[in-house]
C-alpha cells in the first residue's frame, strides 16, 4: 500500500507545480513584448505629431502671376498664415499685423551687422553680400567699410529719434535693413522712392529710384513695415515735407502708387526668399508679401479673393517634393507652389 501512495505524491507534485511554472514563464515572456509594442506606438504618435506641427509651420510660397502681373491667391487654412485665411482689406491687414507682432522677437540694431551678413548673401557667390540699389558684391563679414546698414524705410520717417546700437524698435527691424555700399547710402539719404528707369539714381523733387532690379524688393519691404507698424503710412502725398522728420507726423513713405507697380514688375525672387528665411530664424516673424504677394492686391488694391484664384492648369507645385505636396493637398484640399 506504500508504493501507490508514493506514486500519488509524485503525481500531485507534477500536477500542482508544472502548470503554474509554465504559466509564469509564459507571462514573463509576454509582458516585455506588450510594453515594447506600447512604447513603439507612443514614439510613432509623438513623431507624427511633431512632424505635423513642424510641417504646418512651413510657409507656402505663391509667386505665380497672370498676364497683368497679378499674383495668384493661395487658400491656406493651416500653417503660418492660417489666421489670414479668407480675409481681405482691413481685416487682412489687421490679421497680418497681429501675426507679425505676436511672433516678433526684436533684435538690436547692433545685431543687424551679424544677421545681414547671412541674410543678404549673394545667391551666386555665398561668400559675398549683395548690396541694395547697385547690386555690388562685397565681403560678407562686417568691417564697417564694405557695407553699411540701409533703412529702406528711412529712420527719419519712422516716427522716432535716431536709432542706437542697442535699440530694439521699428528702426532695428531686420526686414527693413539691407546691406548697402556706403557711398550709395549717402546719395539715397532719407529720400522717398520716385519714378525713373534703369540704374539707381536721385530724382528731381527729392525722390530716389532704387533701380530696375531692386524696386520690387523695396516695395515688399515697405509693405511689411506698413502692416507691422500701423502708425507708418504709405502714401503719394506730403512726402517732400522734411520739417516733421523724426516725428509721428512725418512717419510716411512712398510713393504708394509706384510701389504697387514695382511689386508686379519686379517679382519675388530667390534672394528675397533666402532673406526671409534667415530673418525668420533670427527675429521670429516673416515678410508676408514675399511669401504671399497676392496679399498686396487684397489690402491696397481692393481685389477680392475670387479675382485672384489661379486656373487649375497653371497652379502646380514648383518648389517642393511630390511627397510634401501630397501632404499639403490632403491637409488643405488645395495644391499651391512652395
Amino acid at each position: 500500500m506504500a508504493s501507490p501512495k508514493k506514486s500519488n505524491s509524485k503525481t500531485q507534485k507534477k500536477s500542482t507545480s508544472n502548470p503554474v511554472s509554465k504559466s509564469r514563464s509564459k507571462t514573463s515572456r509576454k509582458k516585455p513584448k506588450s510594453w515594447v509594442t506600447i512604447l513603439t506606438f507612443l514614439v510613432i504618435v509623438a513623431l507624427a505629431v511633431w512632424y505635423q506641427q513642424n510641417q504646418m509651420e512651413e510657409p507656402t510660397y505663391g509667386a505665380d502671376q497672370n498676364d497683368q502681373g497679378e499674383y495668384y491667391y493661395q487658400n491656406l487654412t493651416t500653417g503660418y498664415y492660417a489666421s489670414a485665411h479668407n480675409l481681405i482689406g482691413t481685416s487682412l491687414k489687421t490679421a497680418l499685423n497681429l501675426l507679425s507682432n505676436d511672433r516678433l522677437s526684436a533684435q538690436t540694431y547692433e545685431d543687424a551687422k551679424t544677421v545681414l551678413a547671412e541674410a543678404d548673401l549673394s545667391i551666386t557667390d555665398p561668400t559675398k553680400v549683395y548690396n541694395v540699389y547697385n547690386g555690388l558684391l562685397v565681403n560678407a563679414t562686417w568691417d564697417s567699410t564694405s557695407w553699411h546698414r540701409e533703412h529702406v524705410w528711412p529712420n527719419s520717417r519712422l516716427g522716432m529719434d535716431r536709432v542706437t546700437e542697442s535699440g530694439r524698435n521699428q528702426a532695428s527691424d531686420l526686414h527693413n535693413l539691407r546691406a548697402i555700399t556706403p557711398s550709395v547710402n549717402s546719395s539715397r539719404s532719407d529720400r522717398f522712392y520716385d519714378e525713373a528707369s534703369g540704374d539707381y539714381q536721385t530724382v528731381a523733387g527729392g525722390g530716389f529710384y532704387p533701380g530696375d532690379d531692386h524696386k520690387g524688393d523695396v516695395a515688399r519691404i515697405l509693405f511689411y513695415m506698413a502692416v507691422t507698424y500701423d502708425f507708418l503710412i504709405l502714401t503719394d502725398e506730403g512726402l517732400e515735407d522734411e520739417s516733421n522728420h523724426y516725428t509721428l507726423a512725418g512717419a510716411k513713405m512712398g510713393k504708394l502708387s509706384l510701389l504697387l507697380e514695382w511689386h508686379r514688375e519686379d517679382p519675388v525672387d530667390d534672394f528675397e526668399r533666402q532673406r526671409n528665411e534667415v530673418i525668420f530664424d533670427a527675429q521670429g516673424n516673416r515678410n508676408p508679401f514675399i511669401d504671399q504677394p497676392a496679399y498686396v492686391h487684397l489690402i491696397w488694391e481692393d481685389y477680392t479673393i475670387d479675382d485672384l484664384l489661379p486656373p487649375e492648369t497653371i497652379y502646380q507645385p514648383q518648389h517642393t517634393s511630390i511627397f510634401l505636396s501630397m501632404i499639403i493637398e490632403r491637409r488643405t484640399g488645395y495644391v499651391g507652389s512652395l
